[in-house]
Parts: C-alpha cells; structure tokens; sequence
C-alpha cells in the first residue's frame, strides 16, 4: 500500500498531466523557473491576464484533486 503522500503526490502529478499543454507548461514556467507572470506573457505571446488565468486553473484543478487529503 502506497503512503498518503505517495499517494497525494500521485494526485497532484496526474492533475497537472491532464491540464492542457499551455496551462502546464505556463505553471511549470512560474513554479519551477521563477519567471514573472510579465516574462511568461512575453515568451508564450500571450496576455498577462491569460497567464493569470492558466495559473489559477493549475491551483483549481490542484485543489479538487487534493480535497480528500485536507
């Protein structure tokens, strides 16, 4: 039996892989490359407020995947 953080993490890494390509890779870019919403607008040639929005659907959909484990 895996470990209630094996399995939260299992969660979490099969909610991010079904996030569209743009949303996860717009999440990856701010977490794990530390760049601002501004430089990832610029990059991906989008609005700030289309970053905004992919940022707070990776914290949505990261919530309903990891509700059970609150």
């Amino acid at each position: 039996m895996a470990a209630p953080d094996d399995a939260r993490i299992a969660r979490a890494e099969a909610a991010i892989a079904a996030l569209p390509e743009l949303t996860r890779k717009v999440f990856f870019m701010h977490r794990f490359e530390d760049l601002s919403y501004e430089r990832i607008a610029r990059r991906q040639g989008i609005d700030v407020k289309e970053v905004e929005g992919h940022i707070a659907a990776t914290l949505i959909a990261l919530r309903r995947a990891l509700k059970d484990f609150d």
